[in-house]
């Protein structure tokens, strides 16, 4: 068995690597008295020579009776307590005759969303019912507990 470094580092590299997003939000610099709020997530990652990035798109909040549209790569993966962040800085679009700066630093790294069909646990019970097999309903959780007037204090 040959036990080259370079036959090890194929084995101890994955073959893809694992897809995550960064959340990021800010503020963008004050320019005409004024200044503008953001927030996002980033594209999944790509990889690059260096390492990897991600693509990041979002909107301004409103200020000024206008928004700015911002997007771009941000840096490459900066190690972090997390795990890694990456950079997220450019200039905004130039909208009611002005731009603004934005320099920010994205959070930890995330799993990106993926869509699910809102209905699939309405056609797993429907199929269950067709097949004979019966569930036991699931309790909802509630997200406040209830006071009785009893155990009120007055």
């Amino acid at each position: 068995m040959d036990t080259s470094g370079e036959e090890r580092k194929d084995m101890a590299e994955p073959i893809s690597p694992q897809q995550h997003a960064h959340h990021y939000y800010g503020r963008t610099t004050t320019d005409q008295d004024h200044f503008h709020v953001f927030d996002g997530t980033t594209g999944a990652n790509y990889e690059t020579d260096q390492g990897h990035v991600h693509r990041f798109s979002t909107e301004t909040s409103r200020a000024h009776g206008h928004t700015h549209r911002m997007h771009g790569t941000t840096s490459l993966q900066i190690r972090s307590l997390g795990g890694h962040v990456h950079q997220i800085s450019g200039i905004t679009s130039f909208d009611d005759g002005h731009t603004h700066r934005f320099d920010v630093f994205s959070g930890p790294p995330v799993r990106p969303r993926t869509r699910r069909p809102r209905l699939m646990s309405l056609g797993r019970a429907l199929r269950q019912a067709r097949d004979g097999e019966l569930s036991p309903p699931r309790r909802r959780r509630l997200r406040f507990r209830k006071i009785s007037s009893s155990s009120q204090r007055q």
